[in-house]
């Protein structure tokens, strides 16, 4: 079974409102979830207002330089690094040292949500497709923009993924589990190194981008963890002593 997509939309694309829903639902889950780690309401209302343009700005900015001033277009990871940043900003203003775990922490752990609403819309759009591929479940493309072409469903196997991973920061948040957030971090990380194959835009590359981005912010989460337990240690060694 094959999956038809004509790409011949109407005066709203779908990418447009698929984009919109997930920035809707995580800033909606960011909200909440600063509220309940004792952010005021007032700074995590802000933070939401602050954080939508800019992670269409990072995203916008990592893209153009990206290709070298030739396009426009929204990155991801671009996008993610918006978020954090309006985060940082936030939590600095706010003037409280525990408010930048708080507000790391739900911005964390609701991007990968926000990415697997928004990959429903890259598959409806046609941007951001898989390599060339026929066989079961292809994604088949018709329209004048991409004319008719088969591509593995690479932005489904995104979607699900990260909806996944959602799902077990969530559980594992709830459950008061110190690992939440870094286990959602680099599973994300992972997860988009690895897909990052089979899209498309990777033939004839050894390693892209996105890939790079991904390992350096994977080595620079493991560094963190790993100095946090060595600082750990050496408080409880110097409290035994």
């Amino acid at each position: 079974m094959n999956i038809h997509i004509c790409t011949d939309h109407g005066l709203i694309p779908p990418y447009a409102i698929m984009l919109m829903l997930s920035f809707a639902a995580g800033l909606v889950l960011q909200f909440l979830l600063n509220i309940r780690g004792g952010i005021k309401r007032n700074i995590a209302a802000y933070s939401i207002l602050l954080a939508m343009p800019m992670s269409i700005f990072f995203a916008l900015l990592l893209t153009y330089i990206s290709t070298g001033g030739k396009a426009f277009g929204i990155s991801s990871i671009g996008g993610a690094a918006g978020m954090y940043g309006s985060a940082l900003t936030m939590a600095a203003i706010s003037r409280r040292r525990e408010s930048f775990g708080v507000m790391l922490r739900s911005c964390t752990l609701s991007l990968p949500l926000m990415y697997s609403i928004s990959k429903i819309g890259c598959l409806l759009g046609g941007c951001c497709r898989g390599v060339d591929y026929s066989g079961v479940m292809c994604v088949e493309y018709s329209g004048e923009r991409m004319g008719h072409l088969c591509a593995f469903p690479v932005q489904i196997a995104e979607s699900a993924a990260f909806f996944a991973i959602f799902i077990m920061g969530m559980m594992m948040y709830l459950r008061r589990s110190r690992s939440a957030v870094p286990a959602v971090f680099l599973l994300s990380a992972g997860a988009k190194f690895i897909l990052d194959f089979l899209r498309v835009s990777h033939t004839g590359k050894v390693i892209s981008l996105n890939q790079l981005l991904c390992a350096a912010a994977a080595a620079v989460c493991v560094a963190v963890i790993v100095l946090r337990e060595r600082k750990s240690r050496g408080f409880a060694e110097r409290a035994y002593n």
